[in-house]
């Protein structure tokens, strides 16, 4: 698993330098269906995602809903993507605000309210010229490929942090993102025997934790890291029809659970 995202990391990236060079600018919607299919075909008995039509995204801040499970024990994010202005070197829509006020405030708190209470993220994809600008590297575990940054990501308080500063500047960015492969193969800040959702966890607040104020930072690992998730997670991952209250409940746009028996 940890290789297939590095894969599609390294495939959104040559992606998007391909879309710039022929005009066909791809859109942060399609990138994501993209990414989250490949993922599934390569792992359809650990991977299932589900996607609802309506869209939900301008009053919940999110694109999609990632719950990380193993063994009695689950973890839930989620997750906002934003596609780099290769041009610019910026996060046009970063700031971005709706009828129901900023997204990323929308983000963070819903993600933080709900009765299953999940870890906010953004979802970075990238490309640009690398001689204009070469990155920091933080991944602990593998060299640096610079490409593995097609999908990084990064917590969404600590970006919030940076973009009330008023930067939306890769520059700005780059200083707290990861590839995305972090989430599913870290080493740096867990013991390698972990399970996947304790993993991810540990991953998220050894990473970000040193770029926020303490009170800013709220994950503590019993609040965060679940015994049970809820009741409609279990039914997509078993394929089953949802009840109307169960699709009520689901308040993104796409469900994606990764499920690692072993």
């Amino acid at each position: 698993m940890c290789v297939d995202f590095i894969h599609t990391a390294i495939q959104t990236w040559n992606r998007i330098k391909h879309g710039s060079l022929t005009g066909i600018n791809l859109l942060e919607e399609s990138i994501t269906d993209f990414n989250l299919l490949d993922l599934q075909i390569r792992h359809p008995q650990e991977i299932i995602t589900r996607k609802f039509s309506k869209r939900k995204e301008a009053k919940e801040g999110a694109d999609w809903e990632w719950w990380l499970g193993s063994k009695g024990s689950w973890l839930g994010l989620r997750v906002q993507a934003k596609i780099l202005d290769s041009q610019k070197m910026r996060y046009p829509h970063l700031n971005r605000s709706t009828g129901y006020g900023r997204q990323i405030d929308l983000l963070i708190n819903n993600a933080l309210s709900h009765s299953y209470p999940k870890i906010p993220i953004y979802v970075f994809y990238n490309y640009w010229n690398i001689n204009r600008f070469n990155p920091p590297w933080l991944c602990k575990t593998f060299p640096k490929i610079i490409e593995m940054l097609g999908c990084g990501i990064s917590e969404a308080i600590t970006v919030r942090s940076i973009l009330n500063q008023g930067s939306d500047k890769l520059q700005d960015i780059a200083n707290v993102m990861y590839p995305w492969s972090c989430l599913v193969c870290c080493k740096g800040f867990s013991s390698k025997n972990e399970i996947l959702p304790l993993r991810a966890f540990y991953f998220i607040v050894g990473a970000f934790k040193s770029h926020t104020e303490k009170t800013e930072f709220p994950y503590e690992r019993d609040k965060f890291v679940l015994e049970k998730a809820p009741s409609y997670v279990y039914k997509i991952l078993e394929r089953q029809k949802l009840t109307r209250e169960e699709l009520k409940e689901i308040k993104v746009n796409r469900v994606v659970i990764i499920y690692k028996r072993m």
